[in-house]
């Protein structure tokens, strides 16, 4: 029986280098932005499949997103960056993932030289799990249909999966894309199944909240989306420990600032971590960014936003969830 469950996962970014010889996978395609609860779902059904058939459960997905390549200007801010999605992956279970280098060459490659040469004879595909308007190959023209003429004729099945809804709210990387873009940090984390997090390298900013008695870390994000100005409920990842606090995200208006920040104040820490990489989950949006007459009444409010943050966050002590387990 060829199977890997609960073995390390393999990651194969290059398969002209792959030395893994594959007979007998269950695959799916796509690329995954987000992996959110529709994802989620989807990876559920082909590991199903991978341990009741004894096969591997496979994900090809492509780096980078083929919209970067083909039509820079229409690919949207992405959820999730590449070292994230991995460890997603790894963490839901998933056997193989296979990272195709996106080119201007391999574009060019019919549908069915795609599924001939990669998902059949490379991979080994038996089973095939995709969306209902899974489209690939040069210039998008297959489709599921495409697909299933294939299996036919080369052998395996293809098994086409409609999108999934929570509490009849359709789950999409572009929806939870536009909560992000405004501020719904937890309606997006429904979606997600997890917070949202930003991954970042601390870095020196002006000590000025230091200056009024709330020291802040300051971010520079590695991911695209960053939430819109304002004050969060915040949870903090740094050297394998959670740590809540607040984070503000803008112009500190009060001040007159105009560089675009993004500052935390962690709650009972006082550690030096300049130069170090952390990750912030988002669990509520507190307020907007305002300005604000003088120093004393901005103190006053951050006081204030300090006890709303610590009632959010008193409602979200599993650490579970931010290790991106469902």
């Amino acid at each position: 029986m060829q199977t890997y469950y609960n073995e390390p996962m393999i990651l194969i970014t290059d398969l002209r280098n792959a030395t893994t010889k594959f007979t007998k996978s269950i695959v799916t395609l796509g690329n995954f932005d987000g992996l959110h609860l529709g994802h989620q779902e989807l990876l559920k059904m082909v590991m199903k499949r991978a341990r009741e058939t004894g096969a591997l459960s496979l994900v090809v997905t492509f780096r980078p997103h083929p919209l970067k390549i083909l039509a820079p200007e229409k690919c949207p801010p992405l959820i999730s960056i590449y070292e994230e999605k991995i460890q997603l992956f790894e963490k839901l279970g998933i056997d193989v993932l296979v990272k195709i280098p996106f080119t201007l060459d391999f574009s060019a490659m019919s549908p069915e030289d795609f599924v001939t040469d990669i998902l059949c004879n490379t991979l080994g595909a038996k089973e095939i799990f995709v969306g209902y308007n899974y489209r690939f190959g040069k210039g998008r023209e297959g489709n599921v249909q495409t697909l299933k003429k294939l299996g036919e004729r080369l052998g395996f099945i293809v098994r086409e999966v409609e999108q999934v809804s929570l509490n009849g709210e359709v789950i999409s990387s572009t929806k939870i894309r536009d909560l992000l873009s405004d501020g719904e940090v937890e309606h997006a984390s429904r979606l997600l199944g997890r917070p949202y997090a930003i991954t970042g390298i601390v870095v020196k900013g002006d000590g000025r909240g230091k200056i009024l008695g709330f020291p802040t870390a300051n971010i520079a994000p590695k991911h695209e989306i960053i939430p819109p100005d304002g004050v969060y409920a915040v949870r903090l990842s740094v050297r394998e420990k959670y740590y809540d606090g607040i984070a503000n995200i803008g112009l500190r208006p009060t001040f007159n600032k105009q560089s675009h920040t993004i500052e935390v104040h962690v709650f009972d820490f006082n550690e030096d971590i300049y130069g170090e990489e952390i990750s912030l989950f988002f669990f509520g949006k507190i307020r907007k960014e305002k300005k604000f007459k003088n120093a004393d009444d901005l103190i006053r409010q951050i006081r204030s936003d300090i006890e709303t943050a610590k009632k959010i966050l008193a409602g979200h002590q599993d650490m579970r969830a931010l290790s991106y387990i469902r």
